[in-house]
């Protein structure tokens, strides 16, 4: 995988520093880490804590120990008679202004070299499909069993830390986002952070989480009610639902990101709730939780490619009353596209 990155030449090197880029070319992630690529191989530098673990893990690369970064890069660049360094555009101004100042090589953020990346992570490769599907599955059983738990009285971060709790237990690395569990008014803010508010008969419960398994993320969102529902949240609800399923029919590759985003977007508008729904319909999901592509009606140019996965998640929110949010995990095909989840959609009343 390391290969597939262009850019390096006889006199050009490239600099990989963030985790998301460095595990997907090395199948290895840390907190500290820089990949070095020259024309002459690959180096994975790290400190103490992961050498051990880089060199049996990572590969199509030579680990090395990081004592002395910056004397160790710049080492490394004279002996290749390295003159310029490509650097991923993400990169801080306090690191690259670092970077600049110690190396004798130019130094120069390249957008097409993280463009590139975020075209090649975008589209998954087998395995990278398998952990997302693993991590799914790890989400689904939480959810599961987080129903049998929420009842009056439990507060939002209650619930929040019970799906962390269980998508740990079943073998989640981590979290795949800070966990979202929102009830009652609060629902009706799309990234609400759960508080101490207790559910209460009626109230709605949103909750939006993600499992990982090894690096990869998954994303779901399921809202059900407490006690019963009214007309009204029933509607909404349904509406919804009718969107994000439009959805499904509608994503395939070679299809236009907006006009996916618009197969939920004029859904809703048309029953009057255009101006409840302020976000896209969804982004794509693999070792970061938003990756491209993004179906939203700004995606004017961009479409759609066999195997990526993207998130189907339209919503509904009234202000200072409710809102709902469904959210499922697609893998786009040829003529159509393979629904990850499994967990029901129908409204649940608990």
């Amino acid at each position: 995988m390391v290969n597939s990155v262009r850019y390096v030449t006889d006199t050009t090197a490239v600099l990989i520093h963030t985790l998301e880029n460095r595990r997907y070319l090395t199948g290895f992630g840390s907190s500290f880490g820089y990949l070095l690529m020259t024309k002459n191989g690959n180096k994975l530098f790290v400190d103490s804590r992961y050498f051990e673990a880089a060199s049996k893990k990572a590969v199509n690369t030579q680990t090395v120990l990081c004592v002395n970064f910056l004397a160790q890069l710049e080492e490394e660049l004279q002996k290749q008679q390295v003159k310029k360094l490509l650097l991923e555009d993400e990169i801080s101004f306090s690191l690259y202004s670092l970077f600049k100042k110690s190396l004798s090589a130019k130094v120069a953020p390249s957008a097409p070299l993280s463009k590139r990346l975020l075209n090649l992570r975008s589209v998954k490769r087998k395995e990278e499909v398998e952990s997302i599907v693993c991590a799914q599955r790890i989400a689904e059983k939480a959810f599961e069993e987080v129903l049998g738990f929420i009842k009056v009285g439990i507060t939002e971060k209650e619930i929040a830390a019970f799906i962390d709790y269980k998508m740990a237990v079943l073998g989640s690395e981590k979290p795949a986002f800070e966990t979202i569990a929102v009830s009652g008014a609060n629902t009706s803010m799309p990234h609400g952070v759960p508080t101490d508010k207790k559910v209460e008969i009626g109230d709605f419960v949103t909750m939006d989480f993600g499992a990982t398994v090894n690096g990869y993320k998954s994303d779901m969102t399921r809202t059900v009610a407490v006690g019963f529902a009214s007309d009204e949240m029933k509607k909404v609800y349904e509406t919804v639902l009718k969107a994000q399923e439009n959805v499904i029919k509608t994503v395939k590759a070679g299809l236009i990101c907006k006009d996916a985003d618009a197969a939920a977007r004029d859904i809703i508008t048309a029953a009057g709730f255009g101006n409840n729904f302020g976000h896209g319909t969804g982004h794509g999901v693999g070792l970061a939780i938003h990756e491209k592509p993004t179906l939203s009606p700004l995606a004017k140019n961009e479409k759609l490619r066999e195997g990526q996965i993207v998130t189907d998640e339209p919503g509904i929110y009234i202000p200072e009353k409710f809102g709902v949010r469904i959210e499922d995990m697609l893998y786009v095909r040829k003529n159509g596209c393979k629904n990850l989840t499994k967990a029901p959609k129908q409204l649940i009343i608990l």
